[in-house]
């Protein structure tokens, strides 16, 4: 209607150091949550593999055990890939931007620097994926509460357990998991190597990957323009 106050336009706060680390800390939580419901998936899955023979640990569980956890990590490197590429392309809208800026040109959009490619950023998710792991890692590794953590472990990062039970049927055939002497739970929380290595290193190649194609896009847009201004000459 004409008689319509207009519209505010909506003000931002001003991007300060502290605000932006928590914003970079909440890009890379949110991206965790997907490759974390993978590790989740893949454990249920593996857990029900152990299930198949619940009083021994056999090979074949180990090895179907073994799948999934590279099915979950798997899925990992392709989320990882994928957000690489993601933040690199928001990483050269950032670059106009700032750009732009330093000429006094207003550039429209709602560019969001925290989602900006940095190579480290990779690794920071890994460790969000792995927080759980830490977690009941720790109560995995306290006697007074070994039985629970435990089974919190294996419902929620059985991928992380599995190989400290496999260790445990191979050293101490015949022995009840209660009983273990040396091998405690709390040795699953050094398996967060796993989310923070791959993702660190897919979400670097994925950038890269991106950075090639970009080049790509650039050599081959140069090469028409060229050849466009060649033609015009003549």
């Amino acid at each position: 209607m004409l008689n319509e106050l207009p519209k505010k336009e909506k003000q931002t706060k001003p991007l300060t150091p502290w605000r932006y680390f928590w914003r970079v800390q909440g890009v890379c939580a949110l991206r965790a949550v997907t490759p974390f419901m993978m590790y989740l998936f893949m454990s249920l899955t593996g857990l029900a593999c152990q299930a198949i023979s619940p009083d021994t640990t056999e090979w074949y569980e180990v090895l179907l055990g073994a799948v999934c956890i590279a099915c979950g990590a798997a899925f990992n490197a392709h989320l990882a890939f994928s957000y690489g590429k993601q933040h690199y392309d928001s990483y050269l809208t950032g670059c106009i931007h700032r750009q732009n800026k330093l000429f006094g040109i207003e550039s429209g959009g709602d560019h969001k620097p925290e989602r900006e490619y940095r190579a480290w950023k990779g690794f920071v998710i890994g460790l969000y994926i792995g927080i759980p792991v830490l977690i009941l890692g720790i109560f995995a590794a306290i006697p007074a509460t070994w039985s629970g953590g435990e089974i919190a472990m294996v419902m929620f990062a059985g991928w992380a357990i599995f190989p400290i039970q496999w260790i445990r049927a191979y050293l101490y055939p015949g022995v009840t998991w209660e009983s273990y002497p040396a091998v405690s739970g709390g040795y699953s929380m050094l398996m967060i190597v796993l989310p923070v290595i791959v993702t660190g290193v897919f979400y670097i190649v994925g950038a890269m990957k991106e950075k090639r194609m970009k080049a790509q896009e650039a050599e081959r847009a140069a090469r028409v323009a060229e050849a466009g201004k060649k033609a015009q000459g003549r």
